[in-house]
């Protein structure tokens, strides 16, 4: 094996194992709680959909939910679909940014 060979394989290497003992950002992520968001009749169904940028049914109650979320934690996420990875959740603050752009009070 030549020197850059060589260079090659122990970048490599490293990176790995640098990415190995990393800690998985999933475990970091704190989520708004569920249970509220189905105490507002239709609020998830219009977040999933608003995800999606259907804002039809994204009523004011649904807003001031959000509102409040962000008040307590800007930094948790809602499940867009509860039970699977955190891929599929989202920061309040696009929710939040989405009730705004579109005049909903609080």
């Amino acid at each position: 094996m030549n020197q850059k060979q060589t260079k090659v394989i122990f970048f490599l290497l490293a990176l790995i194992s640098a990415s190995m003992f990393r800690q998985s950002e999933a475990a970091k992520l704190a989520f708004c709680p569920i249970a509220e968001l189905e105490k507002v009749a239709g609020c998830h169904d219009s977040l999933k959909l608003a995800a999606d940028r259907d804002y039809r049914w994204l009523r004011n109650d649904c807003c001031v939910l959000v509102h409040s979320f962000f008040l307590k934690d800007p930094q948790c996420q809602i499940a867009i679909l509860p039970g699977r990875a955190a891929d599929d959740s989202l920061p309040v603050i696009v929710f939040e940014d989405i009730c705004t752009g579109l005049g909903r009070t609080y």
